[in-house]
């Protein structure tokens, strides 16, 4: 009896290791080149299914925000997260980073992956990429969901908010290492938000690619000018899962939004929802992707 214990116990084991092995390999991080071998991008594929949900992560930090994301929505469908070129592990033969040639990047990605049913999950900047994305009207994109971006449609600075931006704008350039965790802490986190949390976005912004970091941010805020004229020609509803630290002005966005939209809010959050609160943002994006169909 004492031996058929112990045997059972060495294959419990055995299986145990098979299925962490498994796991492992669900999520290792694969690469694949595109855009005339000239851009690669390394990605994490998790699921299967008709739909694929398509996630971009924002500014200098990578595809691996997205992790609980990834193993919740695998379930039911087939999820990946990429890395956007200059960022984490995927790179490109290129010296501009515009919000077009990102654009150009998903749109490789999706063709050379046939992917079909994709819906855009994009977070911060990626609002812009996923907007200039849809913009395309490429048939293989279902649907659009922005996390945290589209906030400030037809809202007017103060001179003295354009100030602090444009003195910003200088120091980023000249201290990149420096500024961009400074302006993380002023900007992007809530009085609830963790310390792993803050630490973790802070790390990832000081060892970005100074000049990338600095020429996508400039980049995007040149984009976001033209947000609202864009909108304007968006062929989708543009859902938002925003949290409520900065109101998002409604009023800009039914003026803007001839497809319609809709605005999630999830509260005491800092600008990166996904890791604060992943149980909450999770069944929140869930009824947003059901509410698709």
């Amino acid at each position: 009896m004492k031996k058929l214990t112990i045997l059972l116990i060495v294959i419990a084991s055995l299986l145990s290791n098979v299925s962490m092995i498994q796991a492992q390999k669900r999520t290792e991080t694969k690469q694949i080149t595109i855009r005339e071998k000239k851009v690669v991008i390394s990605y994490i594929q998790q699921g299967q299914g008709d739909t694929a949900l398509l996630f971009l992560h924002g500014w200098c930090i990578d595809g691996k925000y997205w992790k609980n994301q990834v193993d919740y929505f695998s379930k039911n469908y087939n999820v990946f997260a990429i890395d956007l070129p200059g960022f984490g592990k995927s790179a490109a033969e290129r010296t501009n980073w515009t919000i077009e040639e990102y654009a150009n990047d998903i749109i490789a990605f999706i063709d050379t992956m046939n992917l079909k049913h994709v819906v855009i999950i994009g977070h911060s900047m990626s609002g812009e990429i996923m907007l200039q994305t849809a913009l395309t009207n490429n048939h293989k994109i279902v649907g659009i969901v922005g996390i945290d971006n589209f906030k400030l449609i037809d809202v007017v600075f103060t001179p003295e908010q354009l100030k602090q931006m444009n003195d910003f704008f200088p120091m980023l350039e000249k201290d990149f290492k420096n500024s961009a965790p400074a302006y993380a802490d002023l900007m992007l986190f809530h009085p609830t938000t963790s310390k792993e949390v803050k630490d973790r976005v802070k790390t990832d912004f000081a060892n970005s690619d100074s000049v990338i970091g600095y020429e996508t941010l400039m980049k995007q805020m040149q984009y976001s000018y033209n947000d609202a004229q864009r909108l304007e020609q968006l062929d989708y509803k543009l859902y938002l899962i925003n949290n409520d630290g900065f109101p998002t002005n409604e009023t800009g966005l039914k003026k803007h939004c001839k497809n319609g939209f809709q605005v999630e809010i999830i509260s005491a959050t800092g600008h990166y929802p996904m890791i604060e609160k992943p149980a909450e943002f999770n069944l929140i994006l869930e009824k947003v992707l059901k509410g698709m169909k």
